[in-house]
């Protein structure tokens, strides 16, 4: 009996010793748990910045887990103390909501933010501007340049002509139809996009209204395309667009060559020949997109037209001008008759061109 009432009592002792240990334990446990909790959060709503500059962009690359990403978040100076930020991506389950992509940070940022704004896929756009009346070729050269694709991309998706097919049946490519304009691009978007981008842009500024505007003086999407291109590389003033459409109009209807300088440089540039200069012979070359030498539009656009070089093609200005000339101010001047003509050029071409070339010689013999 009484071995029975001893073995009793060292289990209640051994179970009370036991009660306390766990007690100690989970206290010693609690404390540690509860520190690194209120740690973890004062650190994640501490705002940090360690780069210099005026901003960093990070790249999160595709595939990179919550450990990688910090990684380079901490070499790129956007957080710090790597275990205390896995700690609470882990803690707050958000460890499997890094997305990919570029990142940019210009302030300093508390790291709950820097997360909230990767797991967002708040990701950096580059601004990239397409100026206007670019030809093709040269828009895919800056894109390249830009980093946005190989160029064998661009030429392929170039030749998809079902994005304008129901505008332009006699389209051989996507000439004219990319719209220059200010675009945000994701790194890693792709040319195939980037050009669907401007074919959609396209779309939206040469709306239907401007198509039945086209058709009521007798011009085609393709021709009023054409025109468009050709005014855009003729001046670079808006304010000149409607004058300049309005000499080609008054050509066409009077069944005069165009004469068109940039239509011979497209050629030029076509062949790979273009080198800065047209010469006397160049005006014969036997394209039908040299208006020196085939009446009418050329048989499709000569480089892509914005908004204010497509409005005038289809609403020129009402005028008598059948001529234009540079002034080499960046403006034109604009003639009724040959013989008028002829005065300007010598006034702002030739006249010029003699004047500098006599300095020249003067300055020439003062040296010998």
């Amino acid at each position: 009996m009484r071995l029975d009432r001893v073995t009793a009592v060292v289990r209640e002792r051994a179970r009370r010793d036991w009660k306390v240990v766990l007690g100690v334990v989970g206290s010693v446990l609690l404390f540690v748990f509860g520190t690194m909790a209120i740690r973890t959060y004062l650190w994640s709503s501490i705002p940090y910045r360690g780069y210099g500059g005026a901003f960093s962009i990070v790249e999160i690359p595709d595939g990179a887990g919550a450990a990688s990403a910090l990684r380079i978040l901490e070499d790129h100076g956007i957080v710090k103390r790597f275990t205390l930020a896995l700690t609470y991506l882990e803690t707050t389950g958000r460890s499997r909501g890094i997305k990919a992509g570029e990142f940019s940070f210009n302030r300093p940022m508390t790291p709950r933010a820097v997360f909230d704004k990767i797991i967002a896929g708040d990701v950096y756009y580059h601004q990239v501007t397409i100026l206007e009346g670019l030809r093709s070729d040269e828009i895919f050269d800056h894109l390249v340049r830009s980093g946005f694709g190989p160029e064998e991309e661009y030429l392929k998706v170039f030749g998809d002509v079902s994005l304008i097919s129901d505008l332009d049946r006699e389209a051989a490519d996507l000439e004219g139809y990319l719209f220059p304009d200010t675009y945000s691009l994701q790194k890693g978007t792709s040319p195939t996009t980037i050009v669907k981008m401007m074919v959609a842009r396209f779309r939206e500024i040469f709306d239907q209204e401007n198509i039945a505007s086209a058709r009521e003086i007798g011009f085609s999407v393709r021709e009023a395309v054409a025109m468009a291109s050709l005014i855009e590389r003729e001046t670079a003033q808006a304010d000149e667009n409607p004058l300049v459409s309005s000499v080609f109009h008054n050509r066409l209807k009077k069944r005069m060559r165009l004469q068109c300088d940039p239509t011979v440089i497209y050629v030029l540039a076509m062949r790979n020949e273009w080198d800065g200069n047209i010469r006397r012979r160049d005006l014969s070359i036997d394209s039908r997109y040299n208006t020196y030498r085939y009446f009418g539009l050329p048989p499709g656009p000569i480089g892509n037209p914005g908004a204010a070089a497509l409005r005038a093609s289809i609403e020129p200005a009402e005028s008598d001008y059948l001529y234009f000339v540079s002034k080499n101010t960046g403006r034109h001047h604009f003639s009724k008759t040959l013989n008028e003509h002829n005065r300007a050029v010598w006034e702002y071409q030739k006249k010029p061109y003699r004047l500098k070339r006599a300095a020249r010689a003067r300055k020439a013999a003062r040296k010998n």
